[in-house]
């Protein structure tokens, strides 16, 4: 027993030992066959079996078998170098052991073989590297005794041993393979990367194909997306063969379009490819086996790289299909590079036709200021050529105070800002110029400079100036126009009351021309809230056709004695065919005077004499007559062009002038659809510009508003029995009527809000309602509406009073309703007229 007990240590011992010895040969030899020789040895040795074999595939496809045998006869060699022995088994990841080979039924010829040679036991185990199988390890007795346990643990070692032995030489074979195939790819791609010439690029994508894959001839098709079709762009099969002859339809079933549309690389022979369509073709490049390559980019199809081999018996192995796909890859790259160099290089050009073309002043500058790169426009305003801009210094060009060559001041700040933006006078460069200045990057997002966009807005600044001019007066306007509004309704009273004080018969002389008196001052006083009204330009000038050199000789002629004794000449260069134009004379005589007076103080000022030359002329192309005021005199000193026409702006002595003389003018032109603006330097006298459109027809004045033509009807008879409604909150308005319409055979009735009014109106019948516009609690407006709705046959017989006829709103819905209104203060004569129109219409 004891004998028995041992005899399987010792074996244990020695099937130990064998593995170490073999585990060692693999740790210092790569060399396969030597250590499959070692091994199919030893285990014969430890296991006691007569014959043995190991057959193996480690390397990629097209790889010859690596095979060793021992005690095998010729018939069971033959037989096991022709087949796969372990394809016997139904399960290839498994061992498979035939315990009595004379009553294994399969008719295998390795079984039948082993039979022959007196074999009994056939154990077969699978060798693996990782997940996969390569090979076998097979062993064969004559006895009849199987293997144990423990010994088939041990094959499975040894098994496992050369699996790793198998892999490790896979992986020098397949790292030698790369290296050789990096090296040569890189010299490939070094070739057709060296040139951004297409048809170069084309041409040596096919030298190196075929020189790299090691086929007979390497042809280039790339895809006419308008075509739909792969067109032969170059090959290198010579003679007379012309590759752009040949084509492919994109709907065509060829292997070129497969792999284009698949988006893979397909190797096929001929024979499995032909189709009738291509008979001709394929026979005339003489394909007998090719590799048909997609050229893609980002996913783009380019085109196809085929390469092929005349040789009947020749068969692409994956290496060869690997090196094409990387020769494809490359070429898609070196063509999409090229692609992109020409069309970097045409919007290059394009980019430097825009920029010489922009009509902004641009310049690129580096981190110390100087330009290294200048339009057009920017050379012209410097009047140089543009490489004469090139190293200017930014102060040179955008410092207005010098040209001191410290770093440019705008690089500190776009440290720190993204964007600067100033406005400069540029004397250098004709103008006032509006100048952004923003930082530019290198590739590692560090400043590199400045690019400097200068925009001339001269013209905008003077709008600028005007619009400030418009604004300023429209805020003036608005003020004056509340205070006149304000100042309409006691006029009113004191106008109304008057004149009827003078038709009392009670009355003697003395206090009538009294009455008289105080009925022109009110008039008067009329008069001064109708200018400043005309000041605000909220009122509309009376306007006929006018003759502008009439106009000016009258008023030369106003003033033409405090001219002549302060030494004036006057020098007039009129144009006798100047056009009319329609205006309120009395406004333009206004203009003309304020213009002229001014003149003749500075130049008295300036020198106690001096020439004022008066000049009309007509731009036909503008429509514009333009008046020019010229004289001699000290001239406006800069800062002040821009202030001339604000209200109360004045360089008089107190009590000299109130400064509202050519803000007056400025607006009444305006209102005129006119312009007016000053050009002066100082010491060089100035010019006032007046121009006023061109108008021939007394309807092309859509402002005019319309005439109210008074009709001689007999007032009593129209008014006779009628009845009338006032609605007022002033109680003295209120009263005035009242007592106007006693003179006359009528019946009339007051209201002091609008729902008083409502009430009167609901009771009686009312021929005419007069109401004030503007009223606390319930407005006129509010009440037209009411009227609309209760009493519409009433709506046209509404008479509007009110203050407030400046206003766009207020202007606005008398326009919509088209009621008549009376504008405070009015006359008695007014009231009557506007009593009858409403009556006869």
């Amino acid at each position: 027993m004891a004998f028995l007990t041992q005899k399987p240590v010792r074996g244990k011992y020695r099937e130990l030992a064998v593995i170490q010895k073999i585990s060692s040969m693999v740790n210092r030899s790569l060399e396969l066959r030597h250590i499959m020789q070692i091994s199919i040895d030893e285990a014969l040795a430890a296991l006691g079996m007569d014959a043995g074999f190991i057959r193996m595939q480690p390397g990629s496809s097209g790889v010859p078998l690596i095979s060793v045998s021992r005690g095998l006869g010729t018939d069971a060699l033959a037989s096991f170098q022709s087949a796969d022995q372990h394809a016997q088994a139904p399960d290839r990841s498994k061992p498979l052991v035939v315990k009595d080979l004379s009553n294994f039924r399969d008719n295998d010829a390795m079984a039948l073989a082993l039979r022959g040679e007196g074999m009994q036991v056939l154990a077969l185990y699978p060798v693996r590297s990782g997940n996969r199988v390569i090979g076998s390890f097979g062993l064969a007795s004559r006895k009849s005794n199987a293997l144990t346990e423990q010994q088939e643990g041990f094959v499975q070692a040894v098994t496992e041993i050369l699996g790793t032995a198998a892999g490790n030489a896979q992986l020098v074979d397949h790292a030698n393979k790369l290296a050789e195939d990096l090296i040569t790819l890189q010299e490939v791609n070094k070739i057709i990367s060296q040139s951004f010439n297409l048809e170069d690029i084309i041409r040596r994508i096919v030298i190196e194909g075929k020189r790299l894959v090691k086929s007979s001839q390497c042809h280039l098709f790339l895809l006419d997306d308008r075509l739909q079709r792969l067109v032969g762009t170059a090959s290198t099969q010579g003679g007379d063969f012309d590759i752009s002859t040949v084509s492919f339809s994109l709907s065509e079933a060829s292997p070129a379009v497969r792999a284009l549309v698949e988006k893979r690389v397909i190797g096929v022979a001929t024979a499995s490819f032909v189709s009738p369509a291509q008979e001709e073709i394929l026979a005339g490049l003489g394909w007998s086996a090719a590799i048909f390559a997609p050229l893609l980019y980002q996913n783009r199809n380019i085109g196809v790289l085929i390469c092929s081999d005349h040789a009947a018996e020749r068969v692409f192995v994956q290496e060869e299909i690997l090196r094409a796909e990387t020769l494809a890859h490359q070429a898609a790259i070196a063509l999409e590079n090229a692609r992109l160099f020409h069309v970097v290089s045409r919007s290059q050009k394009e980019w430097e036709t825009t920029f010489d073309a922009m009509q902004d002043c641009v310049s690129v500058h580096d981190t110390t200021g100087r330009v290294i790169r200048a339009n057009l426009k920017l050379a012209r305003k410097l009047k140089m050529a543009p490489p004469g801009v090139i190293g200017k210094h930014c102060r040179e060009i955008y410092d207005p105070e010098g040209t001191h060559l410290e770093p440019c001041r705008h690089m500190h700040s776009l440290e720190t800002e993204p964007l600067l933006v100033e406005e400069l006078e540029l004397p250098a460069m004709g103008g006032t110029f509006q100048v952004s200045v923003s930082p530019w990057y290198d590739k590692n997002n560090r400043l590199a400079g400045a690019i400097h966009v200068a925009k001339d807005i001269s013209h905008e600044k003077l709008l600028q100036q005007q619009l400030i001019q418009s604004e300023k007066l429209s805020a003036i306007g608005e003020l004056i126009s509340g205070i006149a509004h304000e100042l309409n309704n006691p006029l009113t009273g004191v106008m109304g009351y008057s004149q009827l004080l003078q038709l009392r018969n009670d009355i003697d002389e003395r206090a009538k021309d009294s009455l008289m008196k105080i009925n022109n001052l009110a008039l008067r006083c009329q008069r001064i809230v109708q200018n400043l009204l005309s000041f605000a330009r909220k009122q509309k000038p009376e306007r006929t056709p006018c003759d502008v050199n009439n106009i000016l000789e009258n008023t030369v002629e106003l003033r033409s004695y405090e001219l002549q004794v302060n030494n004036i000449e006057i020098v007039r260069q009129l144009n006798r065919n100047l056009p009319k134009t329609i205006a309120d004379g009395y406004q333009l005589q206004q203009v003309f005077l304020n213009v002229i007076t001014n003149a003749e103080h500075a130049m008295i000022d300036a020198h106690g004499k001096g020439s004022l030359t008066i000049r009309t002329s007509a731009d036909a192309a503008k429509n514009r007559i333009i008046i020019d005021i010229v004289d001699d005199g000290p001239g406006i000193p800069e800062a002040h062009l821009t202030r001339i026409f604000d209200p109360f702006f004045t360089t008089k002595e107190v009590g000299k002038g109130t400064g509202l003389g050519l803000s007056l003018s400025y607006g009444i032109i305006k209102e005129h659809g006119g312009n007016i603006y000053a050009r002066s330097r100082a010491g060089d006298g100035s010019i006032f510009v007046i121009e006023l459109p061109i108008i021939t027809n007394l309807q092309e004045d859509s402002g005019l508003p319309p005439q109210l033509l008074p009709k001689a009807i007999h007032f009593e008879n129209l008014v006779r029995n009628k009845r009338i409604l006032v609605v007022d909150d002033e109680k003295y308005i209120l009263d005035f009527f009242v007592e106007v319409f006693r003179m006359f055979p009528m019946e009339v009735d007051t209201a002091d809000d609008g729902k008083v009014a409502m009430e009167r109106i609901l009771v009686k019948d009312y021929d005419i309602v007069f109401t004030d516009f503007k009223m606390p609690n319930m407005s006129g407006k509010e009440l037209f509406r009411w009227i609309k709705n209760q009493r519409p046959e009433l709506l046209k017989r509404i008479i509007f009073v009110t203050g407030d006829t400046v206003s766009t709103e207020t202007r606005s819905f008398f326009e919509n309703t088209g009621n008549r209104y009376l504008a405070k203060p009015f006359k008695i004569e007014e009231v009557k007229e506007v009593i009858q129109q409403t009556l006869e219409n």
